[in-house]
């Protein structure tokens, strides 16, 4: 809103404006592909996901900010945490968006989750939103206090977050922006399912912008466990009633943890196909047919008919069930 020719956001559009921000920030400092998640639904565990493409190194982020209309070396962020499970991937940023200026103002503080006691002093308790903390930090560094060690750059947030791999730039040279299917209704129908079979311990992701083909990103929030998925759709059949999924293969990374789902809607009927196909990528790497540009699933919607892809099809009411299955099976469980 305006007032006597000055501007100042409401609340809800502040805490909007700065987390963009913050991922314009790692955009334009990471050398590279960055893939970002935001949650489809807030309950206060994480605000974003980030990982270079391919790498599947997710780095989560809680992100507290607060506004000046003019610059002061103190700054002072209040904050709950409904639902804190620390993490050693999981942080805190802390930022300042300068109201004149429209900017965020260096520096930011990058704190791990497991040192929050440590930086912050903790107030009270809400009565609902969980423990409430208080984060000061002085801008200058040279008052040595908690937070000072913790100070990082705004254009050096992507660097400060430990990640191993910086993809060649290379990877992805002429990979279209806009994905060639654009399975928006398959999607949401599927997050529906999630949401409604959901324990409360998991968050839900989407790619944000959607143009590496891992559409979703589900984390738990008591094990820091997670799984993605690309979810793909078919509502075209044919004669010999086959469908037909396409997966870019410039930015396909097979991983254990990534999966695949392919359904299929029919138009004519205005009703789901009872069977869907469900995998682990890695199976998908495997069995997909194509050197070309797109690695190809094709398979048939006949259930007398077997053929590689059978032993991956699952009841379609179930495919987010299984999903969620996968995000909380262990490592060692899915090796056995």
């Amino acid at each position: 809103m305006r007032q006597g020719g000055s501007w100042r956001p409401g609340d809800a559009q502040l805490g909007w404006i700065i987390e963009n921000r913050v991922d314009e920030a790692y955009i334009l400092s990471w050398p590279g592909q960055l893939e970002t998640y935001v949650p489809l639904h807030d309950t206060g565990g994480y605000d974003r996901a980030r990982a270079p493409l391919g790498s599947f190194d997710y780095r989560l982020d809680q992100i507290k900010g607060t506004a000046s209309a003019y610059l002061k070396n103190q700054i002072e962020i209040g904050f709950t945490t409904p639902d804190l499970h620390p993490h050693r991937n999981l942080d805190f940023t802390f930022v300042d968006f300068h109201l004149p200026t429209r900017e965020l103002i260096d520096p930011a503080w990058l704190v791990p989750s497991e040192k929050l006691a440590e930086v912050c002093t903790q107030t009270s308790a809400g009565r609902h939103r969980g423990p409430r903390w208080l984060f000061t930090a002085d801008r200058s560094g040279l008052a040595r206090d908690r937070a000072a060690k913790y100070q990082v750059a705004v254009r050096e947030l992507a660097a400060a977050r430990r990640w191993s791999i910086l993809p060649a730039r290379s990877a992805v040279a002429g990979v279209s922006a806009n994905p060639i299917e654009t399975g928006t209704f398959f999607e949401r129908h599927f997050d529906a399912a999630f949401l409604e079979a959901a324990s409360g311990d998991e968050i839900l992701m989407a790619a944000t912008p959607d143009n590496f083909g891992r559409h979703r990103l589900a984390f738990s929030k008591e094990t820091g466990r997670w799984a993605s998925i690309a979810i793909h759709g078919s509502a075209a059949t044919n004669s010999s009633n086959l469908i037909q999924a396409n997966i870019h293969a410039a930015t396909f990374f097979p991983h254990p943890r990534h999966y695949i789902l392919v359904q299929h809607y029919d138009r004519g009927r205005a009703e789901w196909h009872p069977w869907s196909w469900f995998m682990a990528s890695t199976d998908f790497a495997k069995l997909a047919a194509g050197k070309g540009p797109y690695l190809l699933f094709t398979t048939t919607l006949n259930p007398q008919r077997v053929n590689r892809w059978t032993p991956y099809r699952i009841p379609t009411y179930t495919a987010a069930a299984a999903f969620q299955v996968a995000l909380h099976r262990s490592a060692s469980r899915r090796a056995a």
